[in-house]
């Protein structure tokens, strides 16, 4: 096979994960302009230390969610091995909802 044909049949798929990786994103539903990622705040640096071990910033607040969504996700995250301790991930939560999360009605 000739090698360009293959090495196009190999990163064409790797190209489309991460186009895929982002379609998902909502808009904002607020006519507020969404805030800087990590904006500054007391729980900052523990987001940043649990959250972008795994994943860009971009990533993690992609979505806006309820609090019980981003409680499951943290859940999950914890599931899969982010570290952080019960009064940790209250404060993530209060963090997440505060600058990326929606109302019910959203």
């Amino acid at each position: 096979m000739n090698s360009r044909l293959l090495q196009l049949l190999i990163t064409i798929p790797f190209l489309t994960s991460f186009n895929g990786a982002t379609a998902w994103a909502e808009e904002p539903t607020t006519t507020d302009p969404p805030p800087k990622v990590l904006p500054a705040a007391p729980e900052h640096d523990l987001v940043a230390q649990v959250c972008t071990g795994c994943h860009v910033p971009e990533t993690v607040v992609a979505r806006r969610h309820t609090a019980e969504e981003w409680d499951d996700i943290i859940a999950r995250m914890v599931d899969h091995g982010a570290m952080a301790t019960d009064a940790q991930q209250d404060q993530i939560l209060a963090y997440l909802v505060r600058f990326y999360g929606k109302s019910l009605g959203q």
